[in-house]
């Protein structure tokens, strides 16, 4: 049992080290960023909700694997990826429905490149994860 709680959480820390470095980058960089255009405070929630969603899929994904059952692991699967699909869109839709007339565009688009490196480093993690086992 301990050992599987240890390969959890080694597959869980490089999702928590990007969001360290991420937030850390956009600190240390938030007056340049400010200076072209970019909202940092924008970037910087997308990434903190972008790690929630993507901690919990990760979450998901590593407890399918755990399981013996086919309809468990595939219930776990599409429930991470249907929170990956609509827990960014509705954030995204919110974000633009309370800010109708100044969205900060590169905020934005700097959130969908977070959405798909965080998409690589849970693919990455499953997939070590999933050789280990």
């Amino acid at each position: 049992m301990e050992k599987k709680r240890t390969d959890s959480r080694k597959a869980l820390l490089p999702l928590l080290l990007f969001f360290i470095i991420v937030n850390g980058l956009l600190i240390v960089f938030q007056q340049r960023l400010a200076a072209a255009g970019l909202d940092t405070s924008v970037l910087m929630v997308a990434n903190l909700i972008l790690f929630g969603i993507f901690f919990i899929s990760l979450w998901l994904h590593l407890r399918s694997m755990a399981n013996s059952s086919t309809h468990v692991f595939m219930r776990n699967m599409y429930s991470g990826m249907l929170l990956k699909l609509f827990g960014g869109a509705l954030a995204a839709f919110v974000y633009m429905y309370l800010n109708r007339n100044n969205v900060n565009k590169p905020a934005l688009f700097g959130a969908m490149a977070l959405y798909v490196l965080y998409t690589i480093i849970e693919l990455r993690s499953v997939l070590k994860q999933s050789k280990s086992s």
